[in-house]
């Protein structure tokens, strides 16, 4: 990543679509999300369809609970910063 000073742009997750296609062990996903702060949720984004393999999907579930446990603990750091 860059400099702290850096504006990353993010999009708030608000939904998803996950299926399965057990012929090729994958998972369809594709997540809905905000394209602004002051989008209403009825003009929500649909991404595009993401095709990710069980491994894959497993490495996922897996850093994703990692994320949480280490927000959940008291070891996580608020991550605003102050600008002067």
């Amino acid at each position: 990543m860059g400099s702290k000073d850096e504006v990353i742009q993010t999009h708030p997750v608000v939904g998803w679509d996950v299926s399965t296609v057990d012929t090729y062990d994958a998972v369809m996903l594709r997540l809905h999300y905000l394209s602004s702060q002051d989008q209403a949720p009825e003009h929500v984004m649909v991404d595009r369809t993401l095709w990710l393999t069980t491994d894959i999907a497993k490495q996922l579930i897996y850093i994703l609970q990692a994320g949480i446990e280490k927000i959940e603990s008291s070891e996580y750091s608020d991550l605003n910063y102050i600008k002067h």
